[in-house]
């Protein structure tokens, strides 16, 4: 017999709480030379989710002008996984090539201040509900998502086969840069071709 639910219960909104992140700069604060892919080294971070009864995750990040590709698989969505995910990633290039990181109001980026004191990173926040605002990665993560469908059980995924995913999607040619891939570009900018580790 079904119990019956007492009509006058208040049902807990599903809004997601605002995360409050400290130190944190708005996009708007972000200068030109980011907004217009002027110069490399400019990343856009973000958490791409698998079958939502898995924690496992992959943390992305998009380098803005390169649209070069860095993806790493973390355990859940803290702040402290996506951290170790980016140094990760930065340890990946030369230094020159992390100057700032562009997040969203997740709580993933609650360390960020961790990263910009060990590398002279700055970091900005997109508005709220404005994932838009970072359309570079969201757009790679569309990319991705032919490889990894909604609803796939991330955990069942090695790093090798991430980091195949990740080399597929950096050695794709693009139109936007005038059909190079984001490794040849990456590879004209820094001089060091495949001496770069991915």
């Amino acid at each position: 017999m079904r119990r019956q639910k007492n009509k006058r219960q208040k049902q807990k909104s599903r809004k997601p709480q605002k995360a409050i992140i400290s130190e944190r700069i708005s996009i708007h604060q972000r200068p030109i030379e980011i907004n217009e892919r002027l110069t490399f080294g400019h990343w856009e971070s973000d958490t791409l989710e698998g079958k939502r009864s898995i924690k496992e995750n992959i943390s992305v990040q998009y380098e803005r002008k390169s649209q070069l590709a860095r993806l790493h698989k973390i355990n859940d969505k803290t702040a402290m996984e996506t951290e170790e995910a980016i140094r990760d990633s930065i340890i990946s290039l030369p230094q020159y090539l992390w100057q700032s990181i562009t997040f969203d109001n997740g709580t993933e980026g609650a360390n960020h201040h961790r990263l910009k004191k060990d590398y002279w990173l700055r970091t900005y926040f997109c508005d709220a509900y404005k994932a838009w605002q970072k359309g570079g990665v969201e757009n790679l993560n569309g990319l991705i998502r032919q490889y990894i469908p909604k609803g796939s059980d991330i955990s069942k995924l090695t790093e090798d086969e991430i980091y195949a995913i990740q080399e597929k999607l950096n050695n794709r040619p693009r139109k936007s840069l005038n059909y190079l891939t984001p490794n040849q570009v990456i590879a004209q900018e820094t001089g060091l071709g495949g001496a770069i580790e991915t």
